[in-house]
């Protein structure tokens, strides 16, 4: 185990690995004094950027590292973090919830009630997809997880043959690591109790791994013997279900990281309506005027994102959007 960084590590200096600009900015302006990673293309090996990290780190009097997006899986990242005394989480955490194998084999040594919910795989080392799959993202502090959304995922085909791959970080088939691109819809539509099943799958599995701190996506796919647990990246959930969950909660993700590092409890998320990410059948041709239907709030990454104030207003936008690509 190195020793932690510096002599006497600052815990308002942050080392920020591929953040996004919003996070810098977040950071910067709640007092940290912020430290960026933004290109790790240019390390020839892991050593060199073990290296340079436990450099920028030790020369900074950094007290903190977070890595963003694919950042948070990489081994040199996490166990850097770690050797240095600069991350919550335990680099086997990362390693653990980034391999679905790893999931099954947790859940199946947790007992009979995990057991019961760990999927079973697909050809290979992916589970296959889901016509309906959930995705909860949560965000923890000192071991203690808030869900901030509940997307539902919908699929009308899961045989892998088009389309692109399932947000927040799921592969997809085998054969070709590509699945059609589900229709997203916020906050899924559930039950109480339903609602209730995969908070506690969700939640509870990020306890089992041992999670501390930070962002967390969880697909949970729909099956008819229940909810089953598919696999968790450590890190928010990508575009465009982070963006569903913002325009129907006024949660800046960004921000409640930052409050979340400042000690601060998380804001509530109040919902002020739903809202649905429906994947563009033609990418690269997309009608003009779609943007001028009712609802449709943004055209990018080969979705069309609609918002109203209720479900029912929802499917009739929803409805106007899929006439006009049709």
């Amino acid at each position: 185990m190195t020793s932690p960084a510096g002599s006497c590590p600052d815990p308002r200096r942050l080392l920020l690995i591929t953040p996004p600009p919003r996070l810098v900015a977040e950071a910067t302006e709640a007092g940290f004094d912020v430290l960026t990673l933004n290109d790790m293309t240019g390390f020839q090996d892991d050593d060199g950027l073990r290296e340079h990290l436990a450099d920028l780190a030790r020369t900074h009097r950094v007290g903190k590292l977070i890595a963003c997006g694919e950042a948070s899986a990489l081994p040199a990242v996490v166990e850097t973090a770690e050797d240095l005394g600069l991350s919550s989480n335990p680099a086997a955490v990362a390693r653990l919830l980034a391999d679905p194998s790893e999931i099954r084999g947790l859940l199946t040594r947790s007992g009979p009630q995990w057991e019961a919910v760990a999927l079973p795989a697909g050809s290979g080392e992916q589970p296959p997809a889901h016509e309906v799959e959930y995705g909860v993202e949560t965000l923890t502090a000192e071991g203690m997880h808030r869900v901030t959304g509940i997307v539902e995922l919908r699929r009308t085909d899961t045989s892998g043959a088009s389309g692109g791959t399932a947000s927040g970080g799921g592969p997809g088939d085998g054969a070709t690591g590509r699945v059609p691109a589900p229709l997203h819809t916020f906050p899924a539509p559930l039950t109480g109790q339903e609602e209730a099943e995969i908070r506690a799958l969700a939640t509870g599995l990020l306890d089992l791994a041992g999670y501390e701190f930070g962002y967390a996506f969880t697909r949970i796919a729909r099956t008819a013997q229940g909810p089953r647990i598919i696999n968790a990246v450590t890190r928010q959930a990508s575009w465009p279900v982070s963006r569903l969950i913002e325009l129907t909660t006024g949660l800046a993700p960004e921000r409640e990281l930052v409050r979340a590092l400042s000690g601060k409890p998380m804001e509530a998320p109040v919902l002020v309506g739903c809202a649905a990410a429906m994947p563009l059948p033609c990418p690269d041709d997309v009608p003009q005027d779609v943007t001028l239907l009712a609802g449709v709030r943004e055209v990018r990454d080969g979705h069309v994102l609609v918002t109203a104030l209720t479900p029912a207003e929802l499917t009739g936008r929803t409805a106007a959007v899929r006439d006009r690509l049709s």
